[in-house]
């Protein structure tokens, strides 16, 4: 059991050194076969995740990483959380009046109904809306830390259409816009971030290129 959790620790240090660190990655496996000969894989694989760490605040790469899981599990999925919570809770038809957020996702007392015989059956189209935004968030959360931007772009492009969408609907059904303001605030946030990731990205990739090609030069 022991040597079965240090070989998941080490699976995550090298995983967070990354290729730029392959060579250290390597040498430690090497050692970490050694440790458990001696009796202590655990202790090793705790100074090897601590290593790593450590050495991930000092890499420009490892910064972004970091950047990245925190941007993910720090904004993202909550807004997807708050998105989804929106959703069953009736969010965008039913009228919560001057609640705040706190009150909106709350799920006590019977919130007046704003559609009406005609539009009734629009509830569920409204619902699947809001529930496919939160899910389009949790995606782009995850292409985000694969580094996939090409399926950000898309996620992010399908997000703004279902954005767009949700406030036509909304307008169309005669609702006060401002309860839109959820949604969009989520994707602006969203999309200033992952504007912020990826102009990032960039310039670790051309510092690396540049280093890369001064290294051939001499």
């Amino acid at each position: 059991m022991t040597v079965a959790l240090s070989r998941c620790l080490m699976k995550i240090a090298i995983r967070c050194v990354g290729a730029r660190r392959r060579d250290w990655g390597l040498a430690m496996l090497g050692e970490f076969e050694a440790s458990i000969a001696d009796g202590k894989p655990l202790s090793f694989a705790l100074g090897c995740l601590h290593g790593a760490w450590r050495m991930m605040l000092t890499d420009p790469d490892g910064r972004f990483a970091l950047t990245s899981y925190a941007l993910a599990v720090g904004l993202i999925l909550p807004l997807a959380a708050v998105l989804t919570i929106g959703a069953i809770v009736g969010f965008p038809y039913l009228d919560f009046g001057h609640d705040d957020v706190v009150g909106i996702l709350s799920f006590g007392g019977a919130r007046p109904n704003l559609l009406d015989d005609g539009n009734r059956a629009a509830a569920s189209s409204l619902s699947l809306a809001v529930f496919l935004l939160a899910g389009a968030s949790v995606l782009i959360a995850w292409a985000i830390l694969d580094r996939n931007w090409d399926r950000v772009a898309a996620l992010e492009r399908f997000t703004a259409a279902a954005t767009l969408t949700l406030i036509v609907f909304v307008a169309l059904l005669g609702f006060d816009e401002t309860r839109m303001a959820l949604p969009i605030l989520a994707f602006v946030a969203q999309h200033v971030a992952i504007l912020v990731l990826v102009r990032w990205q960039w310039c670790i990739d051309r510092d690396t290129a540049n280093t890369q090609y001064d290294s051939g030069y001499s």
